[in-house]
């Protein structure tokens, strides 16, 4: 059994929780300067309401009418299709820009009996999954075009992605814009997404990554899973396929035939569960990706950020004897300082070591593209940081690049 979390829901509208950040500045809070420039810090990422209203209000009104689109355009994914699933920094409430990007999971359930189906992990790469029909004959059944989707039983990841790219260009090219504000649809690729570019009539603009994620449940006895992420996640997980290509930089090696069928496990909601209302998690996770925005450590990825702290907060739990209670004690908002150079040291050291593990599979390496000379450059300047901040707090500001709000 997984530890019992909080019931309380991270919100899963545009308003987002921005508890930590708002607070007013209190003259008690000086006496704890790290705390104080830090939370002030945050308050400069607030994102604009109004913005943030007027774009879910754009989102909803395309999304509603496009995907009708889609619908009508396609059988099969009429057949296929289940929801939007809203993912993202955006709505985990990790943003820290204006609210113009969303990530969208297209969720898709190919509709057959567990009996005709099996999705089991890759036996190199932990990380990946394979989908496969075990009764070719029901899927045909279910649709004919949905065999041209697989290569021998296999579900092929390329075949999706470049059938959900036809469908959303199919779409585009019958659909009639009729989205307030909106005046023209652009669209690329990006990745695994088809990505729609939404211009706005005033200047801005939004976008949006549609990708094809398949829903399944897998459970957490892949190789390399930490017993500890099965204690308190529990024993099996809702996860997605999402068609992530797999890359051989610095993994298992794999064949070019094993590679088109390996889909990469992506468990948004345990991931969400974990976060969830623990005081200053999340904004100390926004202050990484600010630190991060202020150097050249793009190749820290926001996910690669997040996971550190995820890993964090497993060892502290276990540390505290799995109780739930400290770890909330631990991370309450009067001790983001604390953590957050707690998760900075972390990170110089993931760097150093040119390892980031995967919260769900630890012989799958994150930052296995970094460089030896690259890694050196960021723990070195990292160290730098975390020295001078732990001396003097006021070099916060000069870090972040942002204004001194008052004095001490």
């Amino acid at each position: 059994m997984g530890i019992s979390w909080s019931s309380t829901e991270d919100s899963e509208s545009v308003q987002g929780n921005m508890s930590c950040e708002s607070q007013s500045l209190e003259p008690k809070r000086l006496r704890k300067p790290g705390v104080t420039i830090l939370k002030e810090i945050l308050k400069k990422i607030k994102l604009d309401e109004n913005l943030i209203r007027e774009n879910n209000e754009i989102l909803q009104s395309f999304l509603s009418s496009f995907i009708e689109e889609m619908k009508k355009k396609d059988e099969l994914f009429n057949l296929l299709f289940q929801r939007v699933h809203y993912t993202g920094s955006f709505y985990h409430d990790l943003r820290i820009s204006q609210p113009d990007e969303f990530d969208l999971n297209l969720i898709l359930n190919l509709g057959l009996k567990e009996s005709d189906f099996e999705v089991t992990y890759s036996p190199q790469v932990s990380a990946y999954a394979r989908y496969h029909l075990k009764n070719p004959e029901a899927a045909a059944k279910k649709h004919p075009k949905l065999l041209s989707l697989f290569e021998n039983d296999y579900l092929i990841l390329e075949k999706v992605r470049k059938w959900i790219q036809s469908v959303v260009d199919k779409a585009l090219q019958f659909y009639t814009l009729s989205v307030r504000n909106i005046y023209r649809i652009d669209r690329s690729c990006s990745g695994p997404a088809r990505t729609l570019k939404l211009m706005k009539r005033n200047g801005g603009c939004i976008d949006i990554d549609l990708v094809p994620v398949f829903s399944c449940t897998l459970p957490t006895k892949q190789p390399g899973i930490d017993g500890r992420v099965e204690k308190i996640l529990g024993s099996t997980l809702a996860t997605f396929l999402a068609p992530k290509p797999y890359s051989p930089s610095g993994q298992a090696p794999v064949n070019e035939k094993e590679r088109t069928r390996l889909w990469r496990t992506h468990f948004p909601d345990a991931e969400k569960k974990l976060i969830r209302g623990i005081g200053c998690v999340k904004p100390v996770i926004k202050l990484l990706k600010l630190l991060r925005d202020k150097n050249p450590w793009k190749i820290l990825a926001s996910y690669y950020l997040k996971t550190v702290v995820m890993w964090m907060m497993l060892e502290n739990l276990e540390k505290e004897g799995w109780r739930e209670e400290k770890l909330k004690e631990n991370w309450k908002e009067d001790k983001i300082y604390e953590r957050f150079i707690e998760a900075l040291k972390k990170l110089a050291a993931c760097v150093e070591q040119r390892n980031i593990p995967y919260f769900f599979s630890k012989k799958n390496n994150l930052l296995s593209k970094i460089s030896h000379e690259e890694a050196l450059n960021i723990s070195r300047r990292m160290r730098t940081i975390i020295r001078d901040v732990e001396a003097d707090p006021h070099n916060f500001w000069r870090y972040f690049g942002v204004q001194p709000t008052f004095t001490m």
